[in-house]
């Protein structure tokens, strides 16, 4: 496709270790979400080069080129974006994702993303997600400055080699000051457009976490959760069959009807707000730990300190229990 780029184009330059990629193996990495379908009507209809070259899906990608992707149904405007960095080693680089930016591209964010901005404000093509974190989640998301390193960290994920812990609002006051939730999560049997996990789930695979109550208040508790396993919500999910589902949840807060409807509305109206009771999802990445991709026997320890959101939040509900007991 030739012409001036829109705007709203996503741009993707292609760094080193991805000269040479088919055109479609490209874009598979950079929106992993796409399906190969989806990708290859992308490229029919909507994908130009920087470089002379046909636009197929056997295209090889040409070293530093760039590649735009349109989407005249994203209307994306200008996001602020300026993480803390929280560590950085010229192979690794750990950030403070602030919550509601997602992580990587999708069909309908392919701009305002943490791994598109932050690849454009660094100028580092190459800078690859290591894990990934929900949307609203906050706090400590690793990626590789190369693809190598990248590698080597999603290599420590896969193989348990990653420690880590999140802090989480729960609605409730857990009996236990210490507690397993060890039972397996698969997909929402009846309604996959949901995507929640459940022990009944479909294709349902071991999940066992770990859960410490640091404070009870009046109506929740400020908890840390220690995953074991990697599954996907595995906190949030875990939480909510225990009876303590997190602040702000939506998907597992809200029965079918209603998630349908904040997803119709794109917002929480002042109903389904009391229902949930934050506007994010109160769960925040607290700490990493992983060995160095150079140094085996070295340990990385990465720390993100609690958002203003949620401290306030929590200043809120105990400033309501000393009232309450006044």
């Amino acid at each position: 496709m030739t012409g001036d780029v829109p705007r709203s184009a996503a741009r993707f330059r292609v760094g080193p270790a991805y000269a040479g990629y088919r055109l479609d193996q490209f874009l598979q990495r950079m929106i992993p979400k796409l399906s190969r379908n989806r990708i290859q009507k992308a490229i029919d209809e909507r994908v130009r080069l920087s470089w002379e070259a046909p636009v197929k899906a056997s295209t090889p990608v040409r070293e530093n080129g760039e590649v735009w992707v349109d989407d005249p149904d994203v209307n994306e405007e200008a996001i602020e974006f300026d993480p803390a960095v929280l560590y950085d080693d010229g192979d690794l680089l750990a950030i403070d994702k602030p919550p509601g930016v997602v992580v990587h591209p999708t069909h309908s964010h392919l701009r305002n993303t943490v791994i598109t901005l932050l690849r454009r404000q660094m100028n580092a093509p190459e800078l690859t997600l290591a894990h990934r974190l929900d949307a609203e989640t906050s706090g400590v998301l690793l990626l590789g400055r190369h693809t190598w390193a990248a590698r080597r960290a999603q290599s420590a994920f896969q193989r348990g080699k990653v420690e880590k812990s999140y802090l989480a609002i729960v609605f409730g006051r857990p009996a236990e000051d210490r507690f397993t939730v060890d039972l397996p999560l698969g997909y929402h049997s009846r309604d996959s457009f949901v995507f929640r996990q459940l022990p009944e789930g479909r294709d349902a695979r071991a999940s066992l976490t770990e859960i410490e109550v640091l404070e009870r208040m009046a109506r929740a508790s400020l908890v840390r959760a220690f995953p074991k396993t990697g599954r996907r919500h595995q906190i949030r999910a875990h939480l909510a069959t225990a009876g303590h589902p997190i602040v702000g949840d939506k998907l597992y807060l809200l029965d079918d009807r209603a998630y349908r409807r904040y997803l119709k509305l794109g917002r929480l109206d002042d109903e389904l707000l009391v229902r949930v009771g934050a506007a994010r999802l109160m769960l925040h990445s607290a700490t990493l730990s992983l060995p160095h991709p150079r140094q085996p026997g070295q340990r990385i320890e990465i720390t993100a300190p609690l958002p203003a959101d949620m401290a306030a939040w929590l200043d809120a509900e105990r400033a309501r229990r000393v009232e309450e007991s006044a």
